[in-house]
């Protein structure tokens, strides 16, 4: 069979704009998600899971809107462990126990700047230092966020044309992670994800 060509191919700018945001009750012991495909197209989300076997869920939702569901962990041995696929290699990973606290992540796409924009919170007791570190290059960087805080940071994309695969961990508890990976859309060209293997 032919081989495909190596190397990044030029892409069309794509109307997605996705996001999902993870929330856990610690008295309840559920995760809730909410999808939204953004402002200007709908898109389906699939999810699956590392330790449940009714997996997988779908999901759709149209353009500007938002839907949720909520995930139970008597059916997860007490934690929680949800990823999320969605279109133009989007996915989003929630690893954490049901009912300790732990800090938050969100990402969004910034269609301005091109960058990843993440928003850290920390609901506990006790100060957390969450370590943020994306698997397309860069040194790992870490924050401390106190008690009840919240500290924002942006993903600096430009060397890798706006693709990420962002992993964000705490001290505080070795369960939890959130992963954020795809590529975020600002209406310009962009180039193929460059971490596909194309030799």
């Amino acid at each position: 069979l032919p081989r495909q060509e190596p190397g990044a191919r030029p892409a069309r700018a794509l109307p997605y704009a996705p996001y999902v945001d993870g929330a856990v009750n610690t008295a309840d012991g559920r995760i809730a998600l909410t999808f939204s495909p953004g402002a200007k197209a709908g898109a389906q989300f699939y999810v699956t899971s590392a330790n449940r076997t009714d997996a997988p869920w779908t999901y759709t939702a149209e353009a500007g809107k938002k839907i949720s569901d909520t995930w139970n962990s008597a059916y997860s041995k007490g934690t929680h462990h949800l990823t999320v696929h969605g279109p133009n290699g989007f996915l989003r990973t929630f690893r954490s126990p049901a009912k300790t606290a732990c800090p938050e992540a969100t990402a969004r796409h910034n269609a301005t700047t091109g960058n990843l924009d993440l928003t850290l919170t920390n609901p506990g007791a006790t100060t957390a230092r969450l370590t943020v570190t994306n698997a397309y290059g860069g040194a790992p960087q870490t924050f401390t966020v106190r008690a009840g805080a919240t500290v924002t940071h942006a993903v600096d994309l430009r060397a890798t044309k706006r693709w990420y695969d962002v992993s964000v961990v705490s001290d505080t508890n070795t369960t939890f992670l959130r992963r954020f990976a795809g590529h975020v859309e600002t209406g310009a060209p962009g180039v193929s994800d460059p971490a596909t293997l194309t030799a």
